[in-house]
């Protein structure tokens, strides 16, 4: 859709008005011209505000205090709680925040009014149809967020103007800035699997899917159906665009293969020598491509920790080779990147004990990698929730557990018994065992974890799990681990 065609339209409706997704949508339709809007948000007015603020975690406080304050400006119709959703079947375009079928089971007019044929469109969707110059998009069940960092870091380092957004809340929307960009500007975009569930009708010209693991099986019923969506990022790609797919795992592998018949493949392997692509050959990060070979840096150059990581890193390398970027600026933004928050973030440091905070890791790869990120003994904090748990999802996290230096398991929430379970499973298996602890909340977590660990050992929260039923968000189980550990008495 062009500015110009969104111009015509005489009722465009926005759900989710103070979310990040929402309001950056109607800031720059109002900001371009078009007024004819009606936003809505289950929100009542008097938490109008709060809202607002609470979704805007890129922002610091004078700014959200600014932009609401332009916001609550706007010439354009406000509905709240009460009247939510009133008028959507008169709507000629609705713009739906990227969870907006999490709540259709309540709110039956938005589902009535795609049946009756009313577009559905979203942020993401106007990024790809808006901007004029290259979009590389991220994709994966894990590791999205610190590739596409990584992506825009090593883009920095050129005389390119890059322009960088995505899912997670702490990156800036910036739909106002790219109305500005031009055709050799690049557009560097983390999107999610929610983000993708509405077709974009277009793909990245560089579209990069991680790895893809069982996840989201709440949203998606099947883990078949969840790879279908994230495929579907590459599914417009054609000979002159690149699809850079993860060569170690089994499910992006398959994708390669089929999409080498549509666009360009390079893979990234952390295992594998590869004939063309970027891997790890003697703790090297190199590449072969387009007949040349490249030395990019050590592995030990890296500054973020664990096999994951490295794989991020290797992924961000193919990303940028098809633009050209030269290999001294790659290797020096690797080795400069000192990773995102809450992904292995370091927090503190009593009496020789480390605490890292990973509370980003909400499905069971994030423990399986996080114990593989350290070669000190580790005491791992996992537990939380899973709306729809897979069959087995837990066996291969335990196993790693049991097989690297882990001093203990501290479990909470409402999968602690399954993954107990799972761990004790694996232990009959390989004849190995772990204490393990279970505990009511976070705060009796952190405590027994600090009585558990001894000097020189590391602390890690990685949940595996999501926090719902024990904190709003991940964020906030994050802020709440680091309180805890900043208040840590000695004498416990």
């Amino acid at each position: 859709m062009t500015l110009e065609e969104l111009k015509d339209k005489r009722n465009i409706h926005v759900i989710g008005t103070t979310s990040a997704e929402g309001s950056a949508v109607i800031r720059f339709l109002v900001r371009q011209g078009i007024n004819k809007i009606t936003a809505h948000d289950f929100k009542s007015e008097s938490e109008f505000e709060e809202s607002f603020k609470s979704f805007h975690d890129s922002l610091t406080d004078s700014e959200k205090d600014r932009l609401f304050k332009e916001f609550k400006q706007y010439p354009i119709k406000f509905v709240f709680r009460n009247h939510y959703l009133a008028g959507i079947e008169n709507a000629d375009l609705i713009f739906v925040s990227q969870a907006w079928f999490r709540y259709e089971p309540n709110f039956p007019k938005l589902k009535e009014a795609q049946k009756k044929g009313i577009p559905f469109s979203s942020i993401t969707k106007l990024y790809f149809s808006l901007f004029p110059g290259k979009i590389v998009a991220v994709t994966g069940s894990s590791g999205k967020t610190t590739t596409s960092n990584l992506i825009n870091a090593i883009l920095e380092q050129s005389k390119l103007k890059v322009y960088f957004t995505g899912n997670d809340r702490l990156n800036k929307q910036i739909l106002d800035e790219i109305i500005k960009a031009k055709l050799k500007d690049i557009l560097v975009i983390e999107v999610s699997n929610r983000q993708l569930m509405l077709d974009l009708e277009k793909s990245p010209d560089i579209g990069v899917i991680t790895n893809l693991s069982p996840n989201h099986l709440d949203d998606h019923g099947t883990f078949e159906n969840y790879i279908k969506v994230k495929k579907s990022l590459l599914h417009y790609q054609d000979k002159d665009d690149f699809a850079i797919l993860n060569y170690d795992n089994s499910e992006t592998n398959k994708i390669g293969e089929e999409q080498k018949k549509q666009s360009r493949v390079l893979f990234f392997s952390r295992l594998t020598g590869l004939k063309e692509g970027v891997y790890v050959s003697r703790n090297k990060i190199q590449a072969r491509f387009q007949g040349k070979e490249y030395d990019i840096c050590s592995v030990f150059d890296l500054k973020i920790k664990g096999p994951h990581n490295i794989e991020n890193a290797l992924a961000a390398v193919a990303a940028t080779l098809p633009l050209g970027i030269k290999i001294q600026k790659v290797s020096h933004a690797l080795k400069k990147f000192n990773g995102v928050k809450s992904r292995l973030e370091f927090v503190r440091r009593v009496r020789d004990i480390s605490f890292y905070e990973d509370s980003s890791s909400c499905n069971p790869d994030g423990p399986r990698y996080a114990v593989q990120s350290f070669k000190e003994p580790i005491v791992l904090i996992a537990g939380g929730s899973r709306k729809k748990l897979f069959p087995g999802e837990f066996d291969s996290m335990s196993r790693e557990i049991l097989t690297h230096n882990v001093r203990a398991v501290v479990l909470m929430g409402e999968m602690k018994d399954k993954i107990c379970k799972s761990i004790e499973k694996a232990g009959e298996e390989l004849n190995k065992s772990v204490p393990i602890y279970k505990v009511k909340d976070l705060a009796e977590a952190v405590q027994r974890s600090w009585k558990v660990a001894r000097r020189g050992d590391v602390v890690v929260m990685s949940p595996g799990c999501e926090s719902f039923g024990m904190f709003k968000d991940y964020r906030e189980r994050a802020e709440k681990f680091k309180e805890l550990v900043n208040q840590i008495d000695t004498s416990w």
